[in-house]
């Protein structure tokens, strides 16, 4: 045994507290740092030697780890939790946007201007020969269409809204496994040379945790230090590999072009998606807000042919029977007009029953009621027709144009109040799993500043062992000589 083995131990010792002190203040200068998980230097004994055949006798101390604490349990948790959220928070971003599109209820609603148009019927069947009555039919007419061409261009530029944050969501995923790939490499050689890469394990789990907002996945730790991330069974990332994935244009079903195919970029096959924020988007895009566009073309066809039906079966003030009242040209909402005619002569509106020039009916006003009626007629829903057929005149019908109206109002607020609630119920669930991993993995100051003062003193008491043996073998050299 050496002459300075006692001061080899101290020698140890100090540098295995200095090594702990250096992990301390690494933590507390990450404290905020986002993603950063709490390591610890992690000491062990080392070998000890034989005393005399007495025992063993111990040689010192050395850091044989820093260790990154976190729990992978709770990881795997959060990024569940984190798929759940992005959907729903997709949800409710857009669900919310289409409620303000309609501003129900509320006096410059839709439903305020079909009111005000049916209600200009009924005051001019009380004054048929009015032509301010007239004037003011056409006007309230213009704004009905105005209203109705908005609220779907409105919609449409939702839709195309949806559409652009796709492109950019997998344009964002494909980033995201590039970096996690060359994070993978990194990990990979420097774990083979029994390195510690903590900072970019941490690193590699923010990043997984924001993928995981966007995509579901499942992911694989390979033994080399490597992560795996599989979407629908087919890798994403392995290894130091990334496979991109891109999209392709959507097809057009019923005149409305559904959102960008996504598929892997190698051979096209189709991405399968079940869960966060790229899921959230292609549903509230291709299954809600393309319920309410049909159903808002219904009534709005529902309108425009029954009051062109009934206007036809009138006379006006002259006399000569009523053509239609709206002209469909194009067959697509954003042409509906008034008809010219009307227009340019309000006389041509059809307020009168049936009659001929030659008798005709100035003072009758009875189509006109029968057009105001329009309002409160019953309609049969039939969901198999095409858009513009799905609401058909009948007496023994389930419900009416306001009835289908407030129909569409009430699905867009259940659906909205639902997103909001799941979002809520979801950021509830992660912040409860974030700040039990926070417990786990997150620097806490308090406790770093007691482990700071118990590695100070360690080092002092060390470094008192270096004095007290150099004491001891200054009395053993120098005394000795005397």
């Amino acid at each position: 045994m050496s002459t300075f083995f006692g001061l080899n131990i101290a020698r140890l010792g100090m540098q295995a507290q200095q090594k702990a002190l250096e992990v301390t203040s690494h933590n507390i200068a990450n404290a905020n740092t986002p993603g950063f998980s709490r390591q610890a230097a992690h000491m062990v004994p080392t070998m000890p030697v034989s005393y005399s055949r007495k025992g063993m006798l111990g040689t010192g101390v050395i850091v044989d780890e820093i260790k990154r604490i976190r729990d992978s349990f709770l990881d795997r948790q959060i990024r569940h939790e984190m798929q759940t959220l992005g959907q729903w928070q997709a949800r409710s971003s857009y669900l919310s946007q289409v409620e303000q599109v309609f501003l129900e209820p509320s006096e410059s609603g839709l439903n305020s201007v079909i009111s005000t148009f049916f209600d200009s019927w009924q005051e001019l069947s009380l004054n048929p020969e009015s032509s301010s009555a007239r004037s003011a039919l056409i006007e309230n007419a213009n704004f009905l269409l105005n209203s109705i061409k908005h609220t779907y261009n409105s919609l449409t530029t939702i839709r195309d809204d949806i559409t652009v944050n796709i492109e950019l969501k997998v344009s964002e995923i494909n980033s995201l496994a590039r970096q996690i790939s060359d994070l993978n490499q990194q990990i990979v050689r420097l774990s083979a040379r029994n390195d510690y890469p903590n900072d970019l394990l941490d690193r590699r789990d923010l990043l997984i945790e924001q993928l995981a907002g966007i995509i579901n996945f499942s992911t694989v730790e390979n033994p080399n230090g490597s992560i795996s991330i599989n979407i629908g069974g087919r890798a994403l990332v392995h290894e130091n590999f990334a496979y991109e994935i891109k999209t392709l244009p959507g097809a057009i079903v019923n005149g409305w072009p559904h959102s960008p195919q996504i598929v892997w970029a190698k051979d096209e096959q189709p991405l399968h998606i079940g869960n966060g924020e790229l899921y959230g988007l292609i549903q509230v895009r291709d299954r809600n807000l393309y319920g309410y566009l049909q159903d808002f073309e219904s009534l709005t066809w529902a309108i425009v042919d029954n009051v062109n039906k009934a206007h036809r079966e009138g006379s006006d003030l002259n006399g000569n029977p009523g053509g239609d009242f709206f002209a469909t040209t194009g067959g697509h909402i954003l042409s509906i007009v008034i008809n010219q005619e009307i227009t340019s002569s309000p006389d041509k509106i059809a307020a009168a029953a049936a009659t001929t020039p030659d008798n005709p009916l100035p003072g009758d006003g009875s189509n006109a009621v029968i057009i105001a009626q329009l309002r409160n007629m019953r309609f049969e829903i039939n969901m198999e027709e095409p858009v513009r057929d799905r609401l058909k005149a009948d007496t023994n019908g389930s419900t009416t144009l306001e009835f289908f109206y407030r129909d569409i109002i009430a699905g867009i607020g259940v659906n909205a109040q639902e997103g909001n609630r799941m979002t809520e119920n979801q950021q509830s669930m992660v912040e409860l799993l974030t700040t039990r991993q926070l417990s786990v993995s997150g620097v806490n100051l308090d406790e770093e500043m007691a482990n700071m003062v118990q590695f100070q003193l360690s080092y002092q008491a060390a470094a008192r062992l270096v004095a007290t043996l150099d004491e001891i073998y200054n009395t053993l050299i120098n005394g000795m000589l005397r």
